[in-house]
């Protein structure tokens, strides 16, 4: 083996190492969080369940908060491949229902970083408010703007919120209805919401153009 092999070996299987350590204090962590709330999580009992010594611990993250936000950036950086990875614009049913699918299909191959980043269980989940931003670039009549009297300006504050709910609920369940179906649903009963909220104020339009 010549001498660059040999470092490109090293490298490789130090990589590998950390990754691993990573891997069993995140798991560690995510088996912690379904006892207790991520305030009441020390390093100490966290590194005796992961069986690794808290010096390694401190190593890669300053306290539990900092590993906190690095697995929620790394997961962010997941879900982004997925939220980015399709067209600039979805025009019909059929595109953001398939849109959806792709989401919920990642949930159900990733079910415990998925969890972990869309729900409202950990503090300060920037993650997820940047998920919604990206989600708000391609979701249909996200690019309208309302008035600040217009109720209609929080359509897609609803629909976003339902739409997290909606997944969270999915996997609660099972996933047991199939990514395709769930996904038409979801679509369906946005699409059809906004149109009926569209309508429902549609005298606010009259009073602007008066």
């Amino acid at each position: 083996m010549s001498n660059i092999e040999e470092r490109l070996s090293k490298v490789n299987a130090n990589d590998r190492r950390v990754k691993r350590t990573k891997k069993l204090l995140r798991d560690s962590l995510f088996t912690l969080l379904q006892e207790k709330s991520i305030n009441e999580i020390t390093v100490t009992e966290l590194t005796e369940i992961a069986d690794i010594n808290r010096a390694t611990f401190y190593f890669y993250y300053t306290d539990i908060m900092d590993m906190l936000d690095q697995i929620q950036n790394e997961a962010y950086e997941l879900f982004e491949d997925v939220l980015v990875g399709t067209e600039d614009h979805i025009d019909s049913m059929e595109d953001f229902a398939k849109y959806i699918e792709n989401i919920l299909i990642f949930c159900k191959e990733n079910p415990t970083i998925a969890r972990f980043v869309i729900t409202r269980e950990y503090n300060n989940n920037k993650v997820l408010k940047k998920i919604k931003k990206l989600l708000a670039k391609k979701v249909p009549v996200a690019k309208e703007n309302y008035s600040q009297d217009d109720p209609r300006r929080f359509v897609l504050n609803f629909a976003l919120n339902a739409l997290t709910g909606t997944v969270v609920d999915w996997m609660d369940d099972g996933m047991i209805i199939p990514p395709p179906i769930m996904a038409e649903f979801i679509a369906n009963m946005y699409i059809s919401g906004s149109l009926h909220a569209k309508q429902k104020f549609q005298s606010y339009d009259k009073e602007d153009d008066e």
